[in-house]
């Protein structure tokens, strides 16, 4: 294990990898296990699950009940061999009976479905619960849930929240966090606290992000702690549930994560492929928040963003390289509108403005219109707004009109405003004084900066 590490001596994986396969020779099972581990998840060369399966066999004749359950997991799951359930179902119980509660509640499963064993849901459920008083904390949650569907076992509410008690008190972070989620419904905010800080210490990150909502909403009798909230939040986006990491972002600068700990969260979610958090790493990596700004890392992480479908990243690419002369910014851009409607807008005022090299007033109202046509209501009121002026298109008032109307039913103030304009005056409309004063009014109501004036 040294050798592997690298603690206290020069790291050197092989090595540590000969003296845990001497070691299992010598009759050590969890050097056995080690080295299987080794050898199934190819880490030091292509994956060899025949080996691994020698070694949990080797495992399992050398006392080690876990190994048992390997291999007949092994067994099962290979994806480049038949599935064999009677040679699993004789690893688990071999496991089982050494002790293993793993190897029990694979072995239960086994007999409620019929695999590799003569079906029996009594004998099934009665090894399941052999398991959870093993402390095999999967095995209770399981139960809990046969419990309260009523499920191979009499329907009973009060055993089933007993038992899922029991799977949170033996580290089953997933039945902490339903016991809080069932606590906080019922309005027991300390109870849920308890129960979402255990689920969040166990590991389970949807525990850590609801542990978070607690702390960043408050409750009766819980105040809001945003310092708390932005912790488990951290935790939930460490352990993969990465929108968690947005939540963190919003806790910034409120008592909460401090902008270089949110820029490794963001590094953390992107590196798994998250294009969002990539997208947010390189917008701190531009401006210098959270460290030193690196643009051309920025750029990088933009482009892997954009690649990975996610449009705000491909408009970012395009502001960064409209100083460039080239067509990259339109390309972006484009690609920005093929995944978002909402980018069309853009792509229609940077033809419209002429902001970047390549760009023709005539493409403005086609993107608009691609907006449009998705109900976009800023698209249909800019479209409506090209039309009234004959920006390189025909002017067509009545179609303006139409454009304006149909942002306006959206909820736009500035097109109401634009379509009374057009009654006030006849353009594309019969004038209309009622029109015009009641989409003055509707103007105003929607947004009084813009419509009352």
């Amino acid at each position: 294990s040294a050798y592997w590490s690298g603690f206290g001596v020069i790291q050197h994986r092989f090595h540590a990898l000969s003296l845990w396969e001497y070691a299992c020779d010598q009759g050590i099972g969890t050097a056995c296990e080690q080295a299987a581990d080794v050898y199934l998840r190819g880490e030091l060369f292509a994956a060899k699950p025949d080996r691994a399966s020698e070694l949990f066999a080797d495992g399992c004749a050398a006392s080690r009940p876990s190994s048992c359950t390997r291999a007949g997991e092994l067994a099962m799951t290979r994806l480049d061999t038949t599935p064999s359930p009677r040679k699993a179902v004789k690893w688990w119980r071999r496991g089982c009976t050494g002790g293993d509660p793993q190897g029990c509640h694979l072995l239960g499963l086994a007999m409620l479905e019929g695999q590799g064993v003569g079906r029996d849901p009594t004998a099934g459920v009665a090894m399941i619960g052999t398991a959870c008083d093993q402390r095999f904390a999967p095995a209770c949650h399981q139960l809990a849930g046969f419990q309260a569907q009523g499920l191979f076992v009499a329907r009973d509410e009060a055993a089933s929240a007993a038992t899922l008690r029991r799977a949170c008190d033996y580290g089953g972070g997933v039945s902490c966090t339903e016991l809080g989620v069932r606590a906080r419904a019922a309005g027991l905010a300390d109870q849920a606290k308890t129960d979402l800080t255990a689920a969040c210490e166990h590991g389970d990150p949807r525990g850590c992000a609801l542990l978070g909502d607690l702390h960043a909403l408050g409750a009766p009798g819980l105040a809001v702690d945003n310092e708390r909230a932005a912790a488990a939040y951290a935790d939930a986006c460490r352990g993969g549930l990465f929108e968690a990491c947005g939540r963190a972002a919003a806790a910034e600068g409120t008592g909460g994560i401090d902008p270089a700990e949110l820029r490794g969260l963001y590094r953390v979610a992107c590196d798994a492929g998250t294009a969002e958090a990539c997208d947010y790493l390189a917008g701190m990596m531009l401006d210098g928040i959270g460290g030193p700004p690196d643009p051309q890392a920025a750029a990088r992480l933009f482009d892997r963003a954009c690649t990975g479908a996610y449009a705000d990243s491909c408009v970012h690419l395009a502001w960064m390289g409209r100083g460039d002369r080239g067509r990259d910014p339109l390309r972006w851009l484009e690609r920005a509108c093929d995944l978002d409607d909402g980018a069309c807008v853009v792509l229609g005022e940077v033809h419209e403005r002429g902001m970047v090299e390549g760009a023709k007033l005539g493409a403005a109202a086609a993107a608009y219109q691609r907006g449009c046509a998705a109900d976009r209501p800023d698209a249909c009121f800019r479209l409506g707004g090209v039309l009234s002026r004959g920006a390189g298109v025909a002017r067509d008032d009545a179609a303006a009109a139409r454009m304006y109307q149909v942002a306006c039913e959206g909820g736009h103030a500035q097109a109401c405003t634009a379509l009374a304009r057009a009654y006030e005056v006849g353009a594309g409309v019969h004038a209309d004084a009622a029109a015009t004063a009641h989409y003055r009014e509707r103007a105003c109501t929607l947004d009084p900066a813009e419509g009352c004036r």
